[in-house]
């Protein structure tokens, strides 16, 4: 296993971007091309010392004493913007007037710049990595995943930019605020590239806006709406986790499995 870090320029929105690349044990021996993981927040991905809050999903750590049962892929990490507002407004695809309550810290006017964000995905970040290692660049190889509103914009990208993705993994997605306009997104899109789907949620998760009921009724919902369009479970895993909180130190337990889902045919 071997992780490099890079740093460049999302034009179009003015923006410095750090992104990590993690390749498998093997890598630099084999001439093997790898399916690819591209993840949202990728500063929480690897070690704790690089996390926002001090807490990651550890992905480095667990790799190094479960590789033999983990799908080989390459995972790109691109870190999230550390102000919370503008990470909300990179991860969503949408725009839309909340009426937001005294006290609460959100948005009342989100205009996302989730689009200009998957244009730079697929139009730069993704051709470059294609580029300069060895990935297996088709859609049908290539994975799209986050969690809270990370699960917003990786939905998007997966609905609508069948071309380059095909494997969607969310973990705590914040459906339910967005759920008028992901519906609009979902009656739109063509769903056959789509080849397996990870979604999650629990009990206890709480977000800036999004309360634990709304958590876990928008991820019911969006399993049924992927249910609805012929998704069964061999090839869409939804779970309902008990107890556990919105932060780094729940999803690292159950990142692993989710990756080995969306990866479960390789």
């Amino acid at each position: 296993m071997n992780i490099q870090v890079y740093q460049t320029k999302l034009t179009s929105l003015d923006m410095d971007v750090t992104f990590r690349v993690m390749t498998p044990d093997g890598y630099e021996t084999s001439s093997c091309r790898y399916p690819v993981l591209y993840m949202h927040d990728g500063q929480d991905l690897f070690y704790d010392e690089d996390a926002v809050n001090g807490h990651s999903l550890r992905y480095a750590q667990y790799y190094r004493q479960y590789s033999r049962y983990l799908p080989q892929i390459i995972i790109v990490g691109i870190d999230c913007p550390m102000n919370n507002a503008v990470r909300t407004k990179l991860y969503t695809p949408y725009t839309k007037h909340f009426e937001v309550p005294e006290g609460v810290n959100f948005e009342s006017d989100i205009q996302g710049d989730g689009k200009a964000y998957l244009e730079w995905i697929t139009g730069e970040l993704k051709p470059w990595i294609d580029a300069n290692y060895r990935t297996r660049p088709e859609g049908e190889y290539t994975a799209l995943g986050g969690y809270s509103t990370g699960a917003i914009v990786s939905t998007y990208g997966v609905l609508c930019y069948p071309q380059y993705f095909s494997r969607l993994l969310v973990m705590s997605g914040a459906f339910y605020i967005w759920m008028d306009c992901l519906d609009k997104t979902l009656d739109s899109s063509n769903m056959d590239h789509v080849r397996y789907i990870y979604l999650d949620v629990s009990t206890r998760e709480q977000g800036r806006y999004t309360t634990p009921e709304q958590y876990m009724a928008g991820t019911a919902i969006m399993n049924q709406r992927f249910i609805s369009y012929g998704f069964d479970e061999d090839h869409l895993q939804y779970q309902v986790i008990e107890g556990m909180t919105h932060d780094q130190r729940a999803w690292r337990l159950r990142f692993p499995d989710a990756v080995r889902w969306v990866f479960r045919d390789l």
